[in-house]
């Protein structure tokens, strides 16, 4: 049998920086950044700070790859799906219905976003902005400008804004407020999520 190279990881371990990725996120997500050690993601993974240190070197540099390597990607395939159809109606519904099954898949978002996101100073943001993909962004925008000029999308919207809060309007709704809710099936408030903003954004 090879012998293991000292320092690396077992093959069977190939999906570890994944988990360890979505390991953070979840912590983050549930407790301030400052207050969650490299100790407790590993251990929420079953393995050690040793490993932590391999993939990411520091805890900083994790918080970065958790930017570069899971929110930029996801964020931009919803981005560039909802642009290729070229149209300003589909643009919504395509952007409405991939972030609710991002949020459905990885329901820790919804926290993470309310925590991070929103405040322009958080450790999060450090890394965001030098990592939005601008440019489709852009193209983004000038679709739901199309919609506007056409009388397709609300002309009182700004639409570099409609993308980003369309996300948060879907975290919070799917994740929020349960605490007040008769019915918080998850059927019950996609339903209202998609009346929410649709019936905002669309003028159809």
């Amino acid at each position: 049998m090879k012998k293991q190279t000292p320092g690396r990881p077992f093959a069977s371990d190939k999906n570890l920086k994944k988990e360890l990725i979505i390991s953070a996120i979840k912590l983050f997500a549930e407790n301030d950044i400052g207050n969650v050690s490299v100790k407790d993601i590993a251990s929420n993974c079953n393995t050690t700070s040793a490993m932590v240190h391999y993939y990411f070197g520091s805890k900083e540099n994790l918080i970065e790859t958790i930017i570069t390597d899971f929110f930029v990607p996801n964020f931009k395939n919803i981005l560039e799906c909802a642009v290729k159809t070229n149209d300003p109606l589909k643009l919504v519904h395509v952007t409405i219905d991939m972030i609710i099954s991002l949020a459905l898949e990885h329901p820790y978002i919804a926290k993470l976003w309310s925590r991070y996101f929103l405040h322009q100073e958080s450790i999060i943001m450090k890394y965001v902005f030098p990592n939005m993909p601008v440019d489709i962004m852009q193209q983004y925008a000038l679709l739901a400008e199309k919609g506007q000029i056409d009388g397709l999308i609300n002309k009182d919207l700004i639409p570099v804004l409609i993308y980003p809060i369309i996300a948060s309007n879907i975290f919070i709704h799917l994740h929020g407020f349960d605490f007040i809710l008769q019915d918080n099936r998850m059927d019950t408030k996609i339903k209202h999520i998609k009346s929410f903003i649709l019936k905002g954004v669309l003028n159809v």
